[in-house]
C-alpha cells in the first residue's frame, strides 16, 4: 500500500505479511519528489513483538537499483525482512504513475514514453510495444490524490499427505489481477499448473500465461528466482506471474519447516 499524507505530502508505503507463522510489516516514509527515505521501520507483531528503526535506509532512494543497499543494511534482520522492504519499494515504483509533477514529468504520455524506453524488453507488454492497444497512461487512468497504489497477494497451501501440495496464489492490485494453481509432489516437482489473467494493461499480457505449461515435470526446489523467471519466459513472460510462482514455492517451504518443527 502506498498513500500520500494529506498533512505533509509524504508517501506512507508499507507491506504487511500475515501467515500461519507470524505477522510483520516493512514501513517506509518517503519524500515524493526524490523518493528518498525519510524513515524506515520494521515491525513484528507475532510470534514476537519487536520494532526496529532502520536508520541505515534514511536518505536512500526507494527506486530501481536500491537492492544492494537493502541487502547490506538489512543483513542483520534476515532475508525475509529484506524481501518485504523490496516489495514496499516495488509499490512506490508503481505509485510513481500518479506522482508525475513531483517527479518532473511533463505529462502522462511523457511518463509512458519514459517507461517504454527504460523497461523495454522486461516483460510481455514492454517486449511487444508494437502490438499493444493501450499505452500505459491510457490504461492507468486519472490522477489519484491519496491512495496511490494498493496490492494484495495471497498464497493458500493445501496438504495432501499422499500426493504432496496444492497451492493457490493470487495477486490483485491497482493495475493487475491474476492467479496460479499449482500441484506439487513432496519433493516440489510440479505435477499440474494453471494460470489465469483477469485484469492486465493489455491483451498481449495474457499471452504470457502459456509459459505456465513449462512447469509440469520441473522440480522447483532449489531454483533461484531468476531460474523460475527463465522457465516462465523471462522478458517475454509476466513479472507478476513469475512472482506468484516463486512465492508459491516459498510458501510450501514455510509449511515444510513447520512440519519439521523448525519454525
Amino acid at each position: 500500500m502506498v498513500r500520500r499524507s494529506r498533512t505533509d505530502g509524504l508517501l506512507d508505503a508499507q507491506t504487511v505479511y500475515r501467515g500461519t507463522d507470524g505477522e510483520c510489516a516493512a514501513l517506509l516514509l518517503v519524500e515524493p519528489g526524490t523518493l528518498k527515505v525519510v524513515a524506515a521501520t520494521w515491525e513484528s507483531y507475532a510470534p514476537e513483538v519487536k520494532t526496529v528503526e532502520v536508520k541505515g535506509l534514511v536518505g536512500v532512494e526507494a527506486y530501481f537499483k536500491c537492492g544492494p543497499v537493502l541487502k547490506e543494511t538489512l543483513t542483520g534482520l534476515g532475508k525475509f525482512t529484506r524481501s518485504l522492504f523490496a516489495e514496499t519499494v516495488r509499490g512506490i515504483i508503481q505509485a510513481e504513475t500518479f506522482l508525475l509533477a513531483e517527479r518532473g514529468f511533463a505529462s502522462p504520455s511523457a511518463y509512458s514514453h519514459y517507461w517504454e524506453k527504460f523497461y523495454a524488453g522486461s516483460c510481455r507488454y514492454y517486449s511487444n510495444l508494437e502490438r499493444i492497444s493501450n499505452k500505459w497512461d491510457e490504461y492507468a487512468g486519472t490522477d489519484r490524490l491519496t491512495s496511490l497504489f494498493n496490492r494484495f497477494k495471497s498464497q493458500n497451501v493445501y496438504i495432501d499427505e499422499k500426493h504432496g501440495y496444492r497451492v493457490a496464489g493470487m495477486l490483485s492490485d491497482s493495475f493487475h489481477e491474476l492467479s496460479v494453481d499449482l500441484a506439487l509432489d513432496p519433493d516440489l516437482l510440479v505435477t499440474k499448473a494453471n494460470g489465469v489473467m483477469l485484469r492486465v494493461p493489455d491483451n498481449v499480457c495474457c499471452e504470457a500465461v502459456a509459459y505456465i505449461n513449462e512447469l509440469p515435470g520441473r522440480r522447483l526446489d532449489g531454483l533461484r528466482k531468476k531460474q523460475v523467471a527463465d522457465l516462465l519466459g523471462a522478458g517475454e513472460g509476466c513479472v507478476h506471474l513469475i512472482d506468484l510462482v516463486h512465492d508459491a514455492v516459498e510458501s510450501v517451504k514455510i509449511e515444510q519447516l513447520k512440519g519439521d518443527g523448525k519454525n
